[in-house]
């Protein structure tokens, strides 16, 4: 049995398109096709329907969730045996969603590199859903993870940081429904109530976005109807909303520490209160619980710890300068 027929097979039972697997692997239709002729030939079955277009047999079915259980259970044996080994060496799968990853993996790439230069780093970005599946089916080694309730017991999660919300608004826009703006401003600073921004128009994420559904339980515990002059699913849009004075807009800590140079000098940053609590989401590293976890995964681990760790103490409420 061939571990390398194996996988191969697992790849064309994803696509079930020979020409796409054979491009994605690297490999010829017909190397390919060999590798799971000899598959089939070893366990005397068929795990495809050629015709009228490639599909698993029920076997096929069945010997792909063994497949992938034994690839991942290879993986685990070689990474122990280079752990006791010593040998620094393997490949590290993570996942992050495309924002984070965009922030912390920089930030620590280059340490984690000198550490372990012959470990190789594959990145997958993901939603966080996609990347607590993708820990489930064993296809990554960890995944930074926006998590508000995860119960399911196959996955070990550790808290990175618990991530604040802002609302975000500039002068010139709530010149346009407030008299009184200072007094809004010194209230809002230490205790934001949504009910004084009942008519300000909002920039709001869709609603498949894990910080909408913290707002909109906000807005609801507020007894408020958001104003949701606009909607998206694109965060950075969020900043030039702002900048414009066009919507008050939610913004999370770490996109808040990224983009401070670069907002209007009266652009206001209140942090979002629910029930007297900062309303905030949680950032967490995730694994399988089955999944071995290599040294140069738990070093990794290590420097996201020091990474979020710099957002803990640092102040970034502010009221705008007159």
């Amino acid at each position: 049995m061939n571990f390398e027929s194996i996988y191969y097979f697992t790849e064309l039972a994803k696509t079930l398109n020979m020409n796409e697997t054979g491009e994605k692997l690297y490999i010829s239709q017909q190397t390919l096709s060999n590798h799971i002729k000899r598959l089939e030939e070893y366990y005397g079955t068929k795990f495809f329907f050629r015709k009228p277009r490639l599909m698993l047999t029920p076997i096929g079915e069945e010997y792909l969730a063994y497949a992938e259980k034994l690839l991942t259970s290879e993986a685990d044996m070689i990474n122990k045996i280079r752990d006791l080994e010593s040998e620094e060496m393997g490949k590290l799968m993570l996942g992050a969603s495309s924002p984070r990853a965009d922030m912390f993996i920089p930030s620590i790439i280059e340490k984690f590199t000198e550490e372990f230069p012959q470990v190789g780093l594959v990145l997958h970005e993901k939603q966080s859903h996609e990347l607590e599946e993708m820990c489930l089916e064993n296809k990554l080694d960890l995944a930074i993870s926006i998590d508000e309730n995860n119960q399911n017991e196959n996955l070990k999660s550790s808290l990175l940081l618990d991530e604040k919300l802002y609302l975000c608004v500039s002068d010139r826009l709530l010149k346009k429904y407030f008299k009184n703006l200072e007094d809004l401003k010194e209230k809002s600073i230490d205790n934001l109530d949504l009910r004084d921004f009942d008519e300000v128009p909002f920039l709001l994420y869709t609603q498949d976005n894990r910080i909408r559904s913290l707002i909109n339980q906000s807005f609801k515990e507020a007894g408020v109807r958001p104003n949701d002059y606009i909607e998206t699913g694109y965060s950075r849009i969020a900043l030039s909303i702002c900048n414009k004075a066009i919507a008050a807009v939610f913004i999370s800590q770490m996109n808040i520490k990224r983009w401070m140079d670069e907002f209007e000098d009266d652009i206001n940053i209140f942090p979002l209160y629910s029930k007297g609590k900062p309303v905030s989401l949680g950032i967490y590293a995730i694994k399988n619980k089955n999944r071995y976890i290599t040294k140069y995964a738990k070093r990794f681990v290590e420097l996201l710890e020091e990474y979020f760790n710099s957002f803990h103490a640092e102040k970034l409420e502010r009221i705008a300068k007159k």
